[in-house]
């Protein structure tokens, strides 16, 4: 052991240096890593609040989107009523549109019948009614 306390006692000094100068780059290293560290925390913070942010504006539109889809279903529904209702409308319509054809046809028939002169034999009877 004595022989190599002899071989570093000229460079003693030199070594002290070295690891001087090691333990103050180690200690500046582990300052700038634990800055760095704390920075990355920082930025996983802000990342967090964030994706907070977006989650929770994510549900609105998730809750509109299912809104929206509701009221497309909804609007669906009411089409479709409404061409069935106006089937039906279109439908009365026709059956009114024919009778109101059998009743001219048989206002025309009425008319007709009423322009043409009474029988006397039916003359007579109405007379003796009265």
């Amino acid at each position: 052991m004595r022989w190599l306390l002899s071989l570093i006692a000229p460079f003693k000094s030199e070594l002290f240096a070295m690891v001087g100068v090691l333990a103050v780059c180690g200690i500046g290293a582990t300052i700038a890593g634990y800055l760095h560290i704390q920075r990355q925390n920082d930025q996983i913070a802000a990342k967090e609040v964030q994706i907070d942010g977006l989650v929770s504006a994510n549900k609105g539109w998730a809750a509109h989107a299912a809104e929206q889809n509701r009221l497309r279903d909804l609007e669906q529904r009411n089409v479709l009523l409404l061409e069935d209702k106006l089937a039906l409308i279109e439908a009365q319509n026709t059956a009114a549109a024919a009778q109101l054809k059998d009743l001219e046809t048989s206002n025309a028939e009425v008319r007709e019948l009423m322009a043409r002169r009474l029988p006397a034999d039916l003359r007579r009877l109405l007379e003796q009614q009265r």
